[in-house]
């Protein structure tokens, strides 16, 4: 019996060692405990043995564990940090009329590659984010399989190189301001990449307001004050006068908008009003904006002179059901200086002057989707078996943007098109997607070229086709 008695005793101590208490102070308490019940005659000398044996064993085992996570340290001071990131493979094929080039039909056929990766920290109040991805060109973090050839490689194949996408930090002012500074992620709330790519980043500061005003409604505002190119810069002589000058040209963009949630959070709606200024006028940061005219080369063209850009985006979200859900958007957007922007063309060369200014660009879209709730059809999240298909119309004048901010996939990111593009999302797991984008636009207004940059489609095209095929693998 009292074998028994002392059995029973040795499981309760026992148990309430094991589950009552955490890592290694279990394991110094837990053996304070029994040397108290041997003294006091609770437990034997050889049933207490055999009790701490355990919590010793215990305590040397996860001493070593701790030793060996050890070799991975970072600050006392960081809650916790994320790794992040994909890798994705893509097929894509371009076909274009080039206009110049007396109707020929140019292609460009390639596969591609991209790599994107990042650490996200947070500490207290503030918080970080560290991104590396491929690509040197802002619009575009994708890599041609085959390029950068050298002669004597295997392939004529280099390494690729990956640059710094993001490195940002912010502060959380209040619950409802967070200020970021650095290279950090557009915060502007977009429904499409209209008017800026989507792997466009921003330089310089930038602040992020969300206010609830209720539980149904809540109000945005999105603040950046960004470097878009240059250094302010100046040199003197003796006599201090200046000898050669450079303005930097910031771009100040203000947006706000408001979020409404309805009907048992089966309905969205989103719409925001944005103002974006480009400071830099024709002289001394850039040359006066021209494109090209008519049936002529088109011009490359970087100038981003009497650019004020007013864009009005939104959005409303819907469950159908359970599982179904749609998403109608629209956008439009005008350069409050666009009459500004064709008369310095106009004062570089007389062939503008009697042309239109064309100076709007809108688009109408609608997404369908399955997904298990309004958040994840919304984007933030897709699970295995989720699939969406997005179809919309957009045209865009040749002053109405910036060119060198378009989406550089569709309409080969020129300005002065139109037409139809189609983007599907099949996810084979929960983190490997399937991607197919169409494209198929054709010149807007035969005044003028359709107008870019960086191409990838040399000349003036008429109509132009885009096929991609992606496979992302997330982690």
């Amino acid at each position: 019996m009292k074998s028994m008695k002392m059995r029973g005793i040795t499981a309760a101590v026992t148990g309430a060692l094991l589950f009552g208490f955490g890592a290694n102070a279990m394991a110094d308490s837990s053996v304070d405990i029994v040397n108290a019940l041997v003294a006091k005659g609770v437990l034997t000398e050889e049933e207490g043995a055999l009790i701490t044996k355990g919590a010793k064993e215990e305590k040397a085992a996860n001493a070593k564990a701790i030793k060996k996570a050890g070799k991975v340290t970072m600050s006392d001071a960081i809650e916790n940090a994320t790794i992040y990131g994909d890798i994705r493979a893509r097929y894509e094929r371009r076909d274009a009329d080039v206009l110049d080039n007396s109707g020929i039909n140019a292609q460009s056929n390639r596969e591609r590659y991209k790599v994107t990766l990042g650490v996200t920290t947070k500490s207290g109040n503030a918080y970080s984010d560290l991104a590396m991805s491929m690509g040197d060109n802002v619009r575009s973090d994708n890599t041609s399989f085959g390029d950068n050839a050298t002669a004597g490689d295997f392939g004529n194949k280099t390494k690729s190189t990956l640059f710094v996408k993001r490195a940002m930090f912010g502060y959380n002012v209040t619950p409802w301001l967070a200020v970021e500074a650095g290279r950090m992620k557009n915060p502007l709330f977009m429904v499409n990449a209209m008017v800026f790519d989507h792997d466009i980043v921003v330089d310089g500061l930038q602040e992020k307001l969300n206010y609830k005003l209720s539980d149904s409604t809540t109000l945005f505002a999105n603040l950046g004050q960004w470097v878009y190119s240059g250094k302010e810069n100046a040199t003197s002589n003796a006599a201090g006068t200046s000898s050669a000058s450079q303005r930097q040209n910031m771009l100040l963009a203000f947006q706000g908008g408001a979020k409404n949630t309805f009907i048992d959070k089966k309905l969205s709606g989103t719409a925001a009003v944005g103002y974006y200024n480009y400071t830099a006028q024709a002289s001394g940061v850039t040359a006066a904006y021209k494109p090209g005219l008519g049936n002529a080369t088109a011009v490359a063209d970087y100038g981003v002179n009497d650019l004020q850009i007013l864009d009005i985006p939104a959005e409303v979200n819907y469950m159908v059901n359970d599982t179904i859900g749609v998403r109608p958007y629209a956008e439009y957007a005008v350069n409050l200086n666009a009459d500004d922007r064709k008369a310095a063309a106009c004062r570089a060369s007389s062939n503008y002057c009697n042309l239109s200014n064309d100076d709007t660009a809108w688009l109408v879209g609608l997404t369908v989707g399955s997904a298990s709730d309004l958040k994840s059809f919304e984007g933030k999240k897709m699970a295995k078996g989720d699939w969406s298909a997005n179809l919309w119309y957009q045209s865009v004048g040749a002053y109405s943007l910036n060119q060198n901010a378009v989406d550089s996939d569709i309409f080969d990111g020129r300005l002065n098109m139109e037409g139809t593009s189609l983007k599907a999302q099949y996810n084979v797991e929960d983190n490997i997607a399937l991607n197919f984008t169409g494209s198929w636009g054709s010149r807007k207004n035969s005044q003028y070229s359709t107008q870019a940059p960086k191409v990838d489609i040399t000349g003036n095209i008429d109509n132009y086709t885009l096929y991609q095929f992606d496979v992302t693998y997330k982690f």
